[in-house]
């Protein structure tokens, strides 16, 4: 029974997802009268929008994340913990 409903679901999505397409289909309108027509937009200036601006942030956020570890003498990696004297505990079940 399940089956079943799922292809119907399935087929009805994709009956409207067909149907939404041939009906929407690409816009045709032109460029308002009143409104700006922008120039294209320099290569390095786009890789500097997707690429650069997100790579510097998240440099930043890290840096900030990490500042106050540093400052109080952490440092960047963890520090081996020395063995533990207690017995390791055993697990029984599942």
């Amino acid at each position: 029974m399940t089956n079943t409903f799922a292809r119907r679901a399935l087929t009805l999505g994709a009956a409207v997802a067909a149907v939404t397409a041939v009906v929407a289909g690409p816009a045709s309108a032109d460029v308002p009268s009143g409104w700006s027509n922008p120039s294209d937009v320099n290569p390095l200036h786009l890789l500097s929008l997707i690429l650069f601006i997100p790579v510097a942030a998240a440099l930043v956020i890290s840096f900030l994340v990490l500042l106050p570890g540093v400052l109080r003498g952490e440092g960047l990696l963890p520090k081996a913990h020395a063995p533990s004297s207690e017995p390791p505990v055993e697990r029984t079940g599942h």
